[in-house]
């Protein structure tokens, strides 16, 4: 039987009633839920931790098709993982092959950053024309032998389209809103997409970032895969969260809500028959949940490939009535 096991900031003791006496040894005093709220020059988000961690396109998705065919024999879920694979192993490919995307433009991100807003949009994904090519040779690189039949379907369907369409339905994915009858061409559209922020986000200036809103990349806006407690020097141990479209980590506090910012009702929850470093941690204000991946134990997770692997996750914290606040794009449910 599965062990579904829960943890939670432990709750405030009760007021001692009396003074102890030199007879009494004082007891332990239990921490309230204040005391265990995060220390920020502790948990990274003081100037002793990185703000960000940029993406490495050289070895970012070549590492997680390794993690994906490391995690996928005997899986559940083993078809996809392999698929998904595939797929990591094409953007490795396209990666070294395709030109890189033109910088943005100075004024433009002088003036994003001004407003608040994130350097990349969907202007640069307009303004780069790597991209179209870029999908294309990814569509030429993925290996779909043992792929369902609906991705070779998807495949054609998307080197049969126009270009203008094929850069309206990335233009969507970036923007979140994935249309349901092309979920499948989705996913190729989404390994391109990360590709090509991937290179443009390697090269922004980590000091010209700034925090835009919960939940929300610094770099490209997108949405977190994952929470990820990282064991990286020097922030060994803080938390950051890893952007689902351009890979980029960014500092978010310990036991705060990555959707709503809520520090209360705060629990995370986890199956040892999934995995004893992969976690949810749930909120009860807005009642949604996100992986948790302890990295710094378990240095190979990575957030896309263990989202798909920890799926019986998923399940079980549906069950108790959470929806999910991460995005993964190759693995939309």
């Amino acid at each position: 039987m599965a062990n579904f096991f829960r943890r939670k900031p432990a709750a405030p003791a009760p007021a001692a009633d009396k003074t102890p006496t030199p007879a009494e040894a004082p007891k332990p005093r239990r921490r309230d839920f204040n005391e265990l709220k995060p220390d920020p020059d502790k948990i990274g988000i003081s100037g002793s931790v990185p703000f960000v961690r940029l993406p490495d396109p050289t070895t970012l998705f070549a590492d997680r098709a390794a993690r994906l065919d490391e995690a996928a024999p005997g899986h559940p879920l083993e078809a996809y993982l392999r698929f998904v694979a595939e797929v990591a192993r094409a953007q490795a490919a396209i990666q070294a092959q395709v030109a890189l995307p033109p910088p943005p433009d100075g004024a433009d991100l002088a003036l994003r950053s001004e407003h608040g807003m994130p350097p990349l949009s969907r202007h640069s994904l307009e303004a780069d024309p790597g991209f179209d090519e870029s999908l294309l040779a990814l569509l030429d690189a993925v290996n779909l032998t043992t792929a369902p039949e609906a991705s070779a379907a998807a495949r054609a369907s998307l080197r049969a389209a126009s270009r203008e369409d094929r850069l309206d339905l990335a233009l969507q994915v970036f923007e979140g809103a994935l249309p349901v009858d092309r979920i499948a061409e989705c996913v190729f559209v989404s390994a391109a997409l990360q590709v090509r922020l991937a290179e443009q986000a390697a090269r922004l200036d980590t000091k010209a970032l700034k925090p835009v809103a919960d939940g929300v990349c610094p770099c490209c806006g997108g949405a977190p895969v994952a929470s990820v407690v990282v064991g990286w020097t020097p922030a060994d141990k803080a938390r950051y969260l890893s952007c689902s479209l351009c890979g980029t980590y960014w500092n978010h506090v310990r036991i705060r809500c990555t959707a709503c910012g809520s520090g209360e009702g705060i629990s995370y929850y986890g199956l040892d028959e999934v995995s004893k470093d992969v976690q949810v941690e749930t909120c009860t204000t807005c009642h949604s949940y996100i992986k948790h991946l302890h990295q710094h134990r378990a240095p190979n997770l990575d957030p896309v490939a263990d989202d798909i692997a920890s799926y019986g996750l998923d399940l079980k914290i549906a069950e108790e009535g959470f929806r999910r606040a991460g995005l993964n794009l190759l693995f939309v449910i």
